[in-house]
Parts: C-alpha cells; structure tokens; sequence
C-alpha cells in the first residue's frame, strides 16, 4: 500500500514540478517494499532520494527565483533541511544503526505532502495555469 498518493489539490499548476513531486511519491512508496534490516536496499533508495531532492529542488528554486515568488529563502532553507535529514539517516545507515524503512518513508512522506501544501502551493499565484510549464 502506497504511503502518498498523488492528488490533483497538490498541484502548483506547473508541469515540470507536479511531474516530479510524483516521482517523490514513488521513490518514498518504495520504502515500502524494503524488509527491515536490509541494509542495502534501504541505501540504495535513500541515495535515490537525495540525489533526485538535489535535482529536483535546484530545478524548482530556479522557477521560484524566475517567477519572483516571495519567501523564497525559507523555501530553500526547508529543502536545506530536507537534505540535511536525508544525509544524516544514510550516515546512521552506514554507521549501522537499526534504521527501520517505514519510519524513513512516514517522515518522507508527511514532509513532502506538508512541503507541497504549505510552501509549494505559495507559487500558484505567482505562475498561474497559463504559465504552466
């Protein structure tokens, strides 16, 4: 069962980000399928995650910036800490401490649906459909 289901209330009405907020979702729903314990699977999805967080939140601040959407900085800081966390759990990870996959994925998932209703939505204004890339 899938943690986080994409939703049309959680479009910011810009093609490229709603794309990959679903790719989000289906990088933390795979946390579901990794057994605890197993080590690397779970290191294996979480470099997944940071590497397309890296990717995907560099493509988003850009749109941010070129659309002049305020509260931009506590927008980047909040993906500054979402990166932070990720890196820290793979450490632990590596370090081998009991890191249990469905706790990692109810985080993710509560993070990224709270990120996309509080601080993403705040771009809707700013782009509108019509701009939608």
């Amino acid at each position: 069962m899938a943690l986080v289901c994409w939703k049309d209330e959680y479009s910011v009405h810009v093609k490229v980000i709603d794309e990959q907020h679903k790719w989000f979702f289906e990088l933390i729903n795979r946390l579901a399928t990794v057994k605890n314990g197993d080590s690397p699977a779970l290191g294996a999805i979480l470099d997944e995650l940071l590497d397309y967080a890296v990717y995907h939140f560099s493509i988003e601040e850009r749109i941010w910036t070129e659309h002049g959407c305020p509260q931009f900085e506590e927008h980047k800081e909040s993906h500054r800490k979402f990166i932070h966390k990720v890196v820290l759990v793979g450490n632990d990870l590596k370090e081998g401490k009991d890191i249990q996959p469905n706790q990692v994925m109810e985080w993710a998932g509560s993070w990224l649906l709270r990120h996309i209703l509080k601080r993403d939505q705040q771009l809707i204004p700013y782009v509108g459909e019509k701009k939608s890339q």
